[in-house]
């Protein structure tokens, strides 16, 4: 549904307010559950929010639709799902504004996370005093960790900064003490809130281990020359080239990391590191590079899954991509559990159940995902998880990294 198509709504909407109301049927079925969001489709963080979240929304529609809706039992039947989706442009006062719009205009069900951790932190205080339980995908911060006892419709799906960023730190002190690596790192991140936290986490977690943090440097996000960045790491000569990035920027760093022939040992890159097409386009170069997040292909449901998401975009899925359906999954669960829209009843069934999903099988501790993903790594040209290493899935770190072709 686009927006002209909302436009036309509403104005018919406002000539139906106008006519005598009708006594509501309490114990009518709905004919559709509508589910809203606001995410950035234009900008720099546009084609990250696609392949991340929105294909999934679209994915998730059409497969919940194709199998006859989300089930009801307390109507003891299957209601389609209408989905109606804006662009906030990645400012967060235009989110506001659209997710305003969604509730109070479009009148919908539930609502979807918006991308990118400022965005889903601007999000959160409205669901919370609107009494909307919202599973946010895309959010990376320390403020998750006290964020329960005051946002209690917020859930957060992704691994926190501090979960994310200790097994790259306990790697490599392993690593140091096994003599094959001098325990030296360089970290760079742009002036964006999640890699600002990133970043910080990380580097506290390396002291922590008895890493030497050679080299920091920060950037602009947006900047199109990372190359002076690169080469001051560069001149370090640190055995681990840490990178807390978003998607322009991690196939930058890559790319200009390969031109000035700065090859380390071990090299991670943030947000973006996943796509299938951060390996279409450097290939074997790509390979043993860890990235943030992570995946398991053998879970139940993954081909089928697969096979749909090749059809519909024709593309291979990605990490982060799994993690949003996965959500989607557990929010379906949830209000299958509850067996109508009954708001505070879903939230409490999203607070207390466990949910088996593409991401595996998890629950909401303190309205965090109890189990997610932290590191993957692209091993044989596929991305896996290799953190949490005790994870069901996770494969062993492949060290070192293999020298650019």
């Amino acid at each position: 549904m686009d927006r002209r198509t909302l436009l036309k709504g509403s104005v018919a909407a406002a000539g139906l307010a106008a006519l005598p109301s009708v006594p509501a049927q309490a114990q009518s079925a709905p004919d559709k559950l509508r589910f809203g969001y606001a995410i950035t489709q234009s900008g720099p963080l546009g084609p990250g929010a696609e392949s991340t979240v929105v294909s999934q929304y679209k994915l998730w529609h059409k497969r919940v639709n194709d199998a006859g809706g989300i089930t009801l039992k307390k109507f003891n039947k299957k209601v389609p799902v209408d989905m109606i989706g804006y662009d906030d442009q990645g400012k967060p006062d235009e989110l506001i504004k659209l997710t305003q719009r969604l509730i109070e205009q479009d009148k919908v069900d539930m609502l979807l996370s918006p991308y990118a951790t400022h965005m889903n932190l601007a999000s959160a205080s409205l669901s919370t005093k609107t009494g909307y339980p919202v599973i946010y995908t895309t959010a990376t911060t320390t403020k998750s960790y006290n964020l329960s006892k005051t946002h209690k419709n917020a859930f957060w799906q992704i691994v926190q900064p501090v979960e994310a960023t200790t097994p790259l730190a306990d790697y490599l002190a392993r690593l140091k003490k096994e003599g094959k690596i001098k325990g030296t790192v360089g970290v760079v991140h742009p002036t964006v809130e999640y890699g600002v936290e990133m970043h910080e986490a990380f580097v506290n977690a390396a002291k922590k281990a008895g890493l030497n943090v050679v080299v920091t440097k920060t950037y602009p996000f947006g900047a199109s020359d990372l190359q002076p960045v690169v080469r001051e790491v560069m001149g370090a000569n640190p055995d681990a080239f840490v990178c807390m990035s978003y998607p322009p920027d991690t196939f930058m760093l890559t790319e200009q990391a390969k031109i000035v022939g700065f090859n380390p040992q071990f090299m991670y890159v943030a947000i973006g590191g996943v796509f299938p097409s951060y390996q279409s386009k450097f290939g074997k170069n790509a390979e043993g590079i860890l990235t943030y997040g992570g995946q398991d292909e053998s879970v139940p449901g993954y081909a089928e899954y697969d096979k749909a998401h090749r059809a519909m975009f024709n593309r291979p899925s990605e990490a982060g991509a799994v993690s949003v359906y996965a959500a989607l999954e557990s929010t379906q669960q949830a209000i299958e559990s509850v067996g109508s829209i009954d708001r505070p009843k879903i939230r409490d069934a999203l607070a207390s159940m466990t949910f088996k999903t593409l991401w595996g099988e998890y629950k909401y501790v303190d309205q965090r995902c109890s189990s997610p993903w932290a590191v993957g790594q692209w091993q044989n040209g596929k991305m896996v998880g290799v953190a949490p290493a005790d994870k069901k899935g996770a494969k062993p770190i492949v060290f070192p990294k293999p020298k650019w072709s």
